[in-house]
């Protein structure tokens, strides 16, 4: 099975964590009343109030570099990083060497997906403190949004190197190694956070398993996946990852109370509808093989595996040309799909057309992607 999209959301308090950064480098100022007054006036769903005090207060300060900067950071803690850059830009034309303004001016541009920009402004940052690794870390973040994943790991490794005792640091360094299916190095990256104490979310124990399922380290993998059970116990993801192994272990009975409870949770699952199906399909059950991939295609159809399933089941029926149109379309969501091409050469050759069946068999050998009829796991 294709790997899904992983990505978490851009703003997530693990990658954008601009406490931390006010924290770090220069000492801040007491804040001013005014924004207790606007964060009131947010609370209250009057942002255009409380854009017009914020406003008013700089006004007043035209060189008043925390208080352009404290503006900035407020805005960019309150979501709103489109009004977060002005003050952050007046902070830095004013002050260019105060870090943590390039910092924040870096990542509200970053949310924005101003790339360049907002790298410029994190490079400055790194330039002027090399000792921080926070311009590093929202380098990564920067990276990552734009889907330059090999940059991204490259500048979140920077993040460890400068700060080695920070859990947070190599929890996000091994998500990202997670993502471009670096398995054992994304394994050492999640261990480490959790032994240097990591906790502020459960759900490392599922990208450990993840990584450790993506080495075929099966019994691990369904250990770091029953530990995040524990607590996460309404994790549809997780019950349909164990109900792999489970379907990998030819358990059959078990996997199917797995992935419908994964599927009573979360509906829309169509990975589970899949392995549901594929489990129906060991079980000779084509009926119901064929209603669960079918399932898994509601509402995308850009799911090969599920087609190709549909394709074997026609071809198990004896009929050769729908299983030769189930596997075409298998082939027009992924040209590469090899067991596809092998399914394909047996739909045509059925049907006499032994130069299309010898055109499936040459592309499905020239793929060379190994045994036909084996799944990945539902990542």
């Amino acid at each position: 099975m294709r790997t899904g999209n992983r990505r978490t959301p851009w703003l997530v308090a693990a990658v954008w964590a601009f406490p931390a950064l006010l924290a770090a480098g220069q000492e801040q100022p007491p804040p001013d009343p005014v924004f207790e007054e606007a964060a009131a006036l947010i609370a209250a769903g009057e942002r255009d109030e409380a854009e017009r005090l914020l406003n008013d207060f700089l006004v007043g300060r035209p060189w008043d570099v925390p208080a352009f900067h404290q503006v900035g950071a407020m805005w960019l803690l309150a979501g709103e990083p489109e009004l977060a850059v002005p003050p952050l830009e007046g902070a830095v034309a004013r002050a260019p060497q105060f870090v943590d303004s390039r910092l924040a001016l870096g990542q509200a541009l970053g949310q924005l997906g101003e790339v360049e920009d907002a790298l410029h402004h994190l490079e400055a940052a790194a330039e002027m403190a090399p000792s921080r690794y926070e311009a590093a870390y929202l380098a990564a973040a920067v990276y990552d949004q734009a889907g330059r994943l090999s940059e991204a790991v490259d500048a979140a490794a920077r993040a460890v190197e400068l700060a080695p005792g920070d859990p947070g640091m190599h929890r996000f360094l091994g998500r990202l190694l997670l993502r471009i299916e670096h398995w054992p190095e994304a394994q050492a990256g999640l261990e480490r956070a959790l032994e240097l104490g990591y906790r502020e979310d459960p759900g490392i124990f599922a990208d450990l398993g993840a990584a450790l399922l993506g080495q075929e380290r099966l019994e691990a993998a369904r250990a770091a996946y029953e530990r995040h059970l524990e607590v996460a116990p309404e994790s549809a993801e997780t019950l349909l990852q164990l109900g792999y192994l489970d379907w990998r272990q030819e358990d059959f009975e078990a996997s199917e109370a797995r992935l419908e409870r994964a599927i009573a949770l979360d509906p829309g699952l169509r990975r589970a509808h899949h392995f549901l199906g594929l489990t129906a399909l060991r079980r000779q059950e084509l009926d119901r093989a064929e209603a669960a991939f079918r399932r898994a295609l509601e509402g995308d159809e850009d799911f090969p595996e599920a087609w190709l399933n549909l394709g074997k089941i026609a071809l198990r029926r004896g009929e050769a040309e729908e299983a030769e149109r189930l596997l075409e379309t298998a082939i027009r969501y992924a040209p590469d799909f090899a067991d596809a091409y092998y399914q394909l050469s047996f739909a045509r050759r059925r049907l006499g057309d032994e130069e299309g069946a010898a055109a499936a068999l040459e592309k499905f050998e020239e793929l060379g992607r190994g045994e036909p009829g084996t799944s990945e796991p539902p990542r």
